[in-house]
């Protein structure tokens, strides 16, 4: 383990996990300021607006990944779009579970859930990603 992550750290990968966190930051500003605004101004469930203020950042990401972080020119655009969504609906689940337990079990604050929930997802996101969703066939 330590000696892939010394490997990881040496490559362009730590260039891609860059770009990876600066699409992930506009994506989670995305995502952050939705579900602010859907919980609120709109007053839906936190979790459902969770659920929501996910999946427009996910379309966001996956076009910003795609070309810009990965330089992925797959044709096959039906594939890996349904690659980079079960990696993002799994990811959701992540984040919505995190946040519930933390919320509900823990007390704390959802905002502050929510970060905690997108540091353990940004991690599955840009590995999964990277070896099935945009790896090179």
């Amino acid at each position: 383990m330590v000696k892939k992550l010394l490997l990881f750290l040496k490559q362009q990968d730590l260039k891609q996990f860059l770009k990876f966190c600066v699409v992930g930051t506009v994506g989670t500003a995305i995502d952050f300021g939705l579900f602010y605004l859907l919980v609120e101004s709109a007053h839906i469930w936190y979790l459902l607006a969770a659920t929501i203020s996910f999946i427009v950042a996910v379309i966001n990401n996956y076009i910003f990944n795609k070309f810009w972080t990965f330089e992925d020119r797959d044709k096959d655009f039906l594939r890996q779009f349904g690659r980079f969504l079960v990696v993002s609906i799994i990811g959701l689940g992540l984040n919505v579970l995190i946040l519930y337990i933390l919320v509900e079990f823990a007390g704390m604050w959802y905002i502050l859930a929510k970060v905690l929930a997108t540091g353990v997802v940004l991690i599955w996101n840009f590995f999964a990603n990277k070896y099935w969703t945009f790896k090179k066939m």
